[in-house]
């Protein structure tokens, strides 16, 4: 069944690029409600202040993830709260944020996860819906590129690639089980960025809230911040992180098999236009009858990825 959050909870903090404060509440909401965001700072009326958290309101995805609305009103870096809600089985919520970005918190998700555990979880008179993947896309840019086959489960392999002793290559292989699985391997992990790059943003005006609270700093030699890795393959678990807060604004979970390689905001997004683009790409299922189906010849085993 569709589920929402038991209470509202509220989280306060500074924002990663404009360094403001920024307040939000997390608020039940009822079945195919979906995720919703309100500004309720603008002095305008309700209908104009909402923003649907759905893939064709993504205007921006250079640092991360913004929706825009049709009146030009926008909230951004959101994929760290969508991604709390997606692992957590969250269906319908209404958040309510008092400026243009959402708090970075310590960069990852957990905090988000706390709250929703703490003010518990009930379910609707509605049936979960999933998008099922039906045929086999892929989206490349440059170097990058992401793939996805029809699965029985929500699975990523995300490798990632960096010019950094302490990074190297790293890849990970995640398969959705359930919300403590969610929790206790990705939730935590950390954004993270260079220092010479951070340096750089910070002299155009960038990321003015970014500190070694909110992510993860390497120079040269390694880790700036103090403390150590939260979780091996930490780097590449944060990057499945995002993905998974990203993909959520297909509106449903999915059923499919993902591979990314050298992803990020921006190339999750055109995989998402690339599935909705054709509605042989994809069906709206429940769980019964997805499982009714016995998915039969239709399944791409993961060796006819490398084909695509």
């Amino acid at each position: 069944m569709q589920k929402t959050i038991n209470r509202p909870f509220s989280v306060s903090g500074i924002t990663l690029h404009n360094g403001t404060n920024s307040n939000l509440t997390v608020h039940p909401a009822s079945a195919n409600n979906g995720i919703l965001f309100r500004r309720v700072d603008l002095k305008i009326s309700n209908e104009k202040t909402i923003i649907d958290a759905k893939f064709n309101n993504v205007s921006d995805s250079k640092l991360c993830t913004t929706i825009t609305n049709k009146y030009e009103i926008s909230v951004s870096t959101i994929e760290h709260l969508m991604s709390a809600l997606h692992g957590m089985g969250i269906d319908n919520a209404n958040i309510e944020v008092d400026c243009n970005e959402l708090p970075i918190l310590d960069g990852s998700s957990i905090e988000y996860v706390n709250h929703i555990e703490t003010v518990g979880i009930r379910s609707l008179n509605d049936e979960k819906k999933f998008i099922s993947i039906l045929r086999p896309i892929a989206f490349r840019m440059n170097d990058s590129f992401v793939k996805v086959l029809p699965s029985e489960n929500f699975e990523i392999d995300y490798t990632i690639s960096y010019d950094h002793d302490l990074i190297k290559k790293q890849r990970f292989n995640y398969i959705f089980e359930d919300s403590n699985q969610f929790k206790n391997l990705i939730s935590n992990c950390r954004t993270f960025g260079f220092k010479e790059e951070v340096d750089s943003l910070r002299k155009k005006g960038l990321i003015a809230g970014g500190s070694l609270d909110n992510a993860i700093v390497l120079d040269k030699e390694g880790i700036v911040n103090n403390d150590k890795l939260r979780q091996e393959n930490e780097f590449v678990k944060h990057k499945i992180l995002d993905f998974i807060g990203d993909i959520y604004l297909l509106g449903h979970p999915v059923k499919g098999a993902f591979e990314i390689f050298k992803g990020g905001h921006r190339l999750t997004h055109e995989i998402m236009h690339s599935i909705m683009s054709d509605q042989s790409n994809w069906s709206l299922i429940n769980e019964e009858d997805f499982r009714a189906k016995k998915y039969n010849n239709k399944y791409y085993p993961h060796s006819l990825a490398a084909s695509l």
